[in-house]
């Protein structure tokens, strides 16, 4: 499953950093992108939508 998502607070390579180690915490072989320039995360994972939105949630940044 394909999940989009932006992250308004993710500003740089570090936080695009933190982002991806949430999501592998979930699923270590999902494939996460994070762009700091347009602040989207694409990821493909069989994990909901809504446990990814907490992972990054719980790294302290806020996915909408």
């Amino acid at each position: 499953m394909t999940i989009e998502l932006k992250v308004p607070d993710m500003a740089c390579g570090a936080c695009a950093k933190a982002i991806t180690e949430a999501i592998h915490q979930l699923d270590d072989q999902a494939s996460v992108t994070a762009d700091t320039q347009t602040k989207e995360v694409k990821i493909e994972t069989q994990v909901s939508e809504s446990s990814v939105r907490n992972a990054i949630a719980e790294a302290g940044y806020s996915p909408t």
